[in-house]
């Protein structure tokens, strides 16, 4: 939906999705290491284009474009299909080579418990992709269920693992998460020292 809520910190922005961002979603979800793992993807910028549009109008679906505070485009993170104080928490998808994860999570989370008051989240992910498992626990979730063939991507039904997270637990997780994110702003404001100088500026907005 369109929204305008903005949220920064540990060289780090979030900001609402617009569809100029159209180019970048789509180079970003089919990269080989990506594709297949977070559900399906747009082919092409015209079919993000077609989504985009009927997100805008969908109620209760907070989508964000991660990006440095020099507007270099890192991934998407979104908080979804918000019910009163409860909402599901997904499309984190993150560039290769940049550390921001657990930093847009931490924004996001503090965002959203903290400002508009939610009280829990829930989240899915493929049950082969370890790292996203793995991640979700690191930010405090449970595990609450498997869902055998509970999606199909790529023509090919995938057991899907369910998680939650209440806000207490959130609270736990918080403080473990805020020295990764220290050393992780640093990290990123050398790789993007790195990107302008090996890709300029006309490409900052692809993610070529």
């Amino acid at each position: 939906m369109r929204h305008s809520l903005t949220t920064q910190g540990y060289g780090v922005r979030l900001r609402p999705v617009r569809l100029d961002d159209a180019s970048f979603i789509v180079w970003l979800r089919n990269l080989d290491s990506i594709k297949g793992r977070v559900g399906d993807s747009a082919s092409d910028e015209s079919s993000q284009e077609q989504w985009l549009n009927s997100y805008f109008e969908r109620k209760g679906d907070y989508y964000f474009i991660v990006e440095t505070l020099h507007e270099i485009p890192l991934g998407t993170e979104s908080i979804y299909d918000l019910q009163n104080t409860c909402g599901e928490f997904g499309r984190i998808v993150i560039r290769p080579g940049v550390k921001a994860g657990s930093i847009a999570s931490l924004l996001l989370f503090d965002l959203f418990y903290e400002h508009i008051g939610l009280t829990e989240l829930r989240a899915t992910c493929v049950a082969s992709n370890n790292a996203a498992h793995s991640f979700l626990r690191k930010l405090g979730f449970n595990q609450t269920k498997v869902e055998h063939a509970g999606r199909v991507i790529g023509g090919e039904a995938v057991d899907m693992l369910h998680f939650a997270q209440a806000a207490e637990d959130w609270l736990s997780a918080r403080e473990k998460l805020i020295p990764s994110a220290c050393r992780a702003e640093s990290a990123n404001r050398q790789w993007e020292e790195t990107f302008r100088q090996c890709c300029g500026s006309q490409v900052l907005d692809v993610g070529t």
